[in-house]
Parts: C-alpha cells; structure tokens; sequence
C-alpha cells in the first residue's frame, strides 16, 4: 500500500499521516481492505487481527485478551463489546460511499456463554440506505461456539476532513 509501513502498517508521509488510516485503502480490493482494518489503532489496541474482508462479510480474530481475562479465563464483556463495535465500524466504513464516516448510532449485544480466546468476530451488514447501516457481528470462541450476538445502528456521515489535507 504506497505511503504505508508495509510491516508497521502506520502511515509514513503526507501531512495527514496520523489521519491516514482513517480513510479509505488506496485500492478497493479484500487485500487492501484487510491491510487497511489491521493498520487501525483500536484493532492493535484489541488486538483484533482483520483476516477476511469484502463487502459480503469480514472476519477478525482476537488471539487472546487485550487486558486481564476474567478469572474464568474468558475475555471480559466489556472487551468483547468494544472489539464487536469497532468491526461494526470498519464494516460499516466497507458498505458506505466514499467520505462516509461511521458513527454508532445503537449497539446491543447478548452474551451466550464465556468467550474464550481466541475468539473470531464474523460480521454481516443485514442492509440499510445510503446512511443507515445495520450490521450483526457475531462472536464465537476457540471451539467455534457463539458466545455473543451483537447487532448495531451505524450512522455514516459527511465529514470536513478531506483525505489528505490537514484538519
């Protein structure tokens, strides 16, 4: 991806290189997709992993807990429901026109059953219009089980940043 750490996956030039990764990849391809969701700070800060991602679905993986699991080993609800609401927003960012913001609008979420890392998040956009995204993540553990439903309102926005240029 030009203008990228291939192995940091961090901008490296440009006046708006802390913004860059915001935005869309440089190409519209699943790759660039993937390279783009791993290169966001919140996945690396959850430690989600983006191995699938086109318009259809996208698959993230946590290989264990970003912060102490809880002391039945499972990654903490609190974890699980940040993790399932930033892969709403890089799916919502997918299925959006270009200039599109995503922003929450509601996010519920059921828990199943313990989360035991590695967990995957599977995502879906269920539909919507050119600014209201409906998309389902669902959470499984290591052993394939769901352990959490969660299904949220994405609201994409303009936004008076352009790509690029400096706020």
């Amino acid at each position: 991806m030009p203008g990228v750490d291939s192995e940091a996956m961090t901008p490296t030039a440009g006046p708006a290189a802390g913004n860059a990764v915001w935005w869309y990849p440089e190409d519209h391809d699943s790759g660039d997709w993937v390279a783009w969701a791993n290169s966001l700070p919140f996945c690396r800060d959850l430690g989600l992993r983006c191995v699938e991602f086109t318009a259809a679905s996208a698959l993230f993986i946590m290989d264990r807990p970003a912060l102490t699991p809880n002391p039945n080993g499972a990654v903490n609800g609190g974890i699980v429901v940040a993790a399932a609401d930033q892969v709403m927003g890089a799916m919502t960012l997918r299925v959006s026109q270009q200039g599109m913001l995503p922003a929450t609008g509601s996010l519920h979420i059921q828990y199943h059953r313990p989360a035991l890392a590695p967990i995957t998040f599977r995502a879906v956009p269920l539909g919507g219009g050119r600014r209201t995204k409906f998309i389902e993540v669902i959470v499984e553990d290591r052993y394939g089980n769901r352990c959490a439903t969660s299904q949220g309102t994405m609201i994409a926005g303009g936004s008076n940043v352009s790509r690029g240029e400096p706020d």
